[in-house]
């Protein structure tokens, strides 16, 4: 028995195929926007600062973050502890972190950015707002908050 026609708004956007059950999925649709979302990171600021986007997110959260530390960094990450090191590794390479001893715990090290560090991720992060607003202009802005804290919460079911 076929499906009832899908109005044209309701079809991938390149190839125009009919969803189905796919439409209402939200795994499906995340990964839909998430096409749309790495292209605007791509074009702003992965190509033009040579920055991949775990790296940009690390650099983020370590600037929003005092006293971080890898082991922390790799948990809000769902990393291992290797994998962390390797990114941290990659970064402080490019000068754009540094790993020092805790004064506090001489076990644990903080992660913090040097000043090229600051600089790059304050302007990939001024590139990719700015080419999200515009590729997203479709979107009010009661919308586009909307989308965002509905996908944080949804975010924070992790576990």
């Amino acid at each position: 028995m076929p499906h009832a026609k899908r109005a044209a708004d309701d079809l991938t956007p390149l190839g125009k195929l009919d969803e189905g059950a796919l439409h209402g999925l939200l795994g499906y649709q995340l990964a839909q926007a998430a096409i749309l979302t790495t292209g605007v990171f791509t074009h702003a600021a992965g190509q033009p600062l040579e920055l991949r986007p775990v790296e940009f997110t690390i650099l983020q959260l370590v600037n929003e973050n005092a006293d971080i530390t890898p082991g922390r960094l790799a948990k809000a990450l769902a990393m291992t502890a290797p994998g962390i090191t390797i990114w941290l590794d990659r970064l402080e390479g490019r000068g754009l972190v540094l790993r020092e001893r805790s004064t506090t715990d001489r076990r644990a090290q903080n992660v913090s950015l040097t000043r090229s560090g600051q600089a790059l991720v304050s302007q990939a992060l001024k590139n990719v707002l700015a080419e999200e607003r515009s590729v997203l202009q479709s979107l009010s802005e009661g919308e586009r908050t909307m989308l965002l804290e509905l996908l944080h919460k949804v975010a924070r079911l992790r576990k």
